[in-house]
């Protein structure tokens, strides 16, 4: 491999390494977002829309199966 190409690769890893960590950040937001919504509902009596049980029962099977 020549030096361009691999500073080439390099430059591509570094920007899907930071895009990682950016979109990882924002999901954490999204989880803490979703449990402070659930635990108001819990104290107040609402109940949690289903939709919100399903995606989140979802995204926790698909972050199951993705490293495999």
């Amino acid at each position: 491999m020549n030096k361009p190409t691999l500073k080439t690769t390099l430059a591509s890893i570094l920007q899907q390494r930071a895009t990682l960590a950016k979109v990882r950040a924002e999901t954490e937001d999204l989880d803490d977002y979703l449990a402070a919504i659930e635990a108001r509902a819990r104290d107040t009596g609402e109940r949690i829309p289903m939709a919100v049980v399903h995606r989140r029962s979802r995204s926790a099977r698909k972050a199951a199966y993705a490293h495999i």
